[in-house]
């Protein structure tokens, strides 16, 4: 099952541990099925008016024994999965902040974040029932090694009932994993919906055909999911139901059919079915827990997939010792640059380039284009999340590769145009945060906002606002380059004049190097230089068209 391959990621052998501890338990539970039966026979023989103390103590350790080692065995199980989710859990992080950004794009944040949030959550829930499959699973196998001490007729007898129940359940449990399986996607689809719902509320809003359409639509996959989830929980309970039957049938044929057959004389009937009820408790509990363990067996079998999918998608630049720039460049160049997205149907898809462009330190550099001429694809390309497929971007002359990148990346700061506002300041120093205050007011954002150690005591702010406490951040990381990608496309006239007239020479004063995409016009003499992309074509725009 997948979800011990889960308690084995840490390298550890919580195995052996849980083993030893169903395996106590269950001889616990033989001992206590086995004491009764002796002091049965020993009163059945001698009468009822003595009691056999040393069969009384037995039985008092068996139960003791019992006690503990179920106790350590659910205790442990659920330490161990909860230690193996969260592990999983920052492993896969990880593994995201190391993931190739363009396959990560691909993969999408629905998969990620259901598979670290809801399935590690089915996981923690049904934990117990993993140890108590566990137990069952022993105890039922050494109550039929009791049975086969007992008479080896009885236990072959016992054995085909066992085996053929355990077929039909198979046959069952195969069904109810496919069913798990569609479950968790239909539940992934409408957990999407509803994140459509909240984060396109006004548009829904806007439309009351868009909005019909949809609530149509969403109720229709409630329908769905919800019609699923009742199969897969009628068929949990239609395996309990059936696994339960097949146990009572075997015990009709010890209590029936072997007197029938003059097979008594071989077997000890009342010990049998002692035995044979004693193993229907065990065994009704492994079949209930089963059914509820084919759900967390699935999201365990999703967990261990996308982590493995994550490894295959490391980025190049983490499986490489890092090589350092120059701490003071002159000029940052993009030689031949060109990349292109898959296409579809066998068409290629939207390229960019070849492009060439020289940055020199200390620029203000614009880029303009219209809607998808390729403005955010070259922001990508230069800021290192896309590699250019052919070309090369350099420092001072030094090709920018796979041993580099990261030094490349940590000169630059940015604000992009879908940009996230964290709460809390990751990163940054704590003798830069006093640098905040300054910056909050030449941003107009002191009477606001401010600092509260390293959080923001605000970010329920408008748009624009909220870019301007992203730029704080990015101005408190102290990096030579600055990446604005359509910054003030959400600021008010007032602060859009200021930041072009008076903030941009600031910046370019304190010896920032920028580089923005920006449609404002009328301020494209604040630039030194400005460039335009047209179907991913980049060229220059001598200054006096740019005035």
């Amino acid at each position: 099952m997948k979800i011990l391959d889960l308690l084995t990621v840490q390298g550890g052998t919580p195995r052996l541990r849980l083993l030893a501890s169903a395996v106590a338990s269950s001889i616990g539970g033989v001992f206590l099925l086995a004491t009764v039966n002796l002091a049965a026979e020993k009163m059945a023989r001698q009468g009822f008016d003595q009691v056999d103390w040393g069969l009384a103590a037995l039985f008092v350790s068996a139960a003791a024994l019992y006690y503990y080692a179920e106790v350590f065995l659910v205790g442990r199980v659920g330490s161990d999965l909860e230690t193996a989710i969260d592990f999983m859990r920052v492993r896969i992080l990880g593994r995201i902040r190391r993931a190739d950004f363009v396959q990560l794009e691909r993969i999408g944040h629905q998969t990620l974040f259901e598979s670290v949030t809801q399935a590690t959550q089915t996981i923690s829930q049904n934990s117990q029932f993993l140890a108590l499959a566990l137990r069952s699973g022993i105890l039922a196998g050494a109550v039929l090694l009791y049975i086969l001490y007992l008479s080896p007729l009885a236990f072959v007898i016992v054995a085909i009932g066992v085996s053929a129940g355990g077929w039909i359940y198979a046959r069952l449990g195969a069904r109810l994993h496919r069913r798990h399986h569609e479950m968790m996607a239909e539940e992934a689809s409408l957990f999407e919906s509803l994140s459509d719902l909240f984060e396109g509320f006004k548009e829904i809003r806007l439309s009351s055909r868009r909005s019909a359409d949809f609530g149509q639509t969403i109720a229709e996959q409630c329908r769905h999911a919800g019609a699923v989830r009742l199969d897969v929980q009628t068929h949990i309970f239609s395996q309990f139901i059936i696994g339960q039957v097949i146990f009572y049938c075997l015990l009709a044929v010890v209590v029936f059919v072997i007197p029938l057959y003059g097979l008594a004389a071989n077997i000890d009937i009342v010990k049998v079915t002692t035995a044979v009820i004693f193993i229907i408790g065990p065994m009704g509990g492994l079949i209930q827990s089963l059914g509820i363990l084919a759900a967390s067996n699935a999201a365990a079998e999703k967990i261990l997939r996308l982590d493995a999918d994550l490894t295959a998608m490391e980025d190049e630049v983490e499986r490489v010792e890092p090589r350092p720039l120059p701490a003071d460049f002159s000029e940052i160049s993009l030689r031949g640059i060109g990349y292109a997205y898959d296409g579809t149907d066998g068409e290629s898809g939207f390229a960019v380039g070849p492009i060439d462009l020289t940055v020199k330190r200390g620029e203000i550099i614009f880029i303009t284009g219209g809607n998808g001429s390729g403005k955010s694809t070259l922001m990508k390309v230069l800021c290192g999340f896309y590699r250019p497929l052919q070309g090369r971007i350099e420092i001072d002359g030094i090709a920018i590769g796979s041993a580099t990148m990261r030094a490349y990346r940590g000169l630059i700061a940015a604000v992009y145009s879908d940009f996230h506002l964290f709460p809390r300041l990751y990163g940054i120093a704590p003798e830069r945060i006093a640098e905040a205050a300054p910056l909050l007011r030449m941003l107009e954002m002191d009477k606001i906002c401010d600092l509260h150690d390293d959080r923001f005591t605000r970010i329920d702010l408008s748009t624009g606002q909220r870019k301007r406490l992203a730029l704080v951040v990015a101005l408190l990381e102290q990096r030579p380059v600055l990446v604005l990608d359509e910054w003030a496309a959400d600021q008010d006239p007032h602060f859009r004049r200021r930041f072009y007239r008076e903030i941009l020479p600031e910046l370019r004063a304190r010896g920032l190097t920028i580089i923005a995409v920006t449609h404002d016009d009328a301020y494209f003499d604040a630039a030194d230089r400005r460039y335009h992309l047209d179907e991913g074509r980049l060229r220059a725009v001598p200054s006096a068209a740019g005035a």
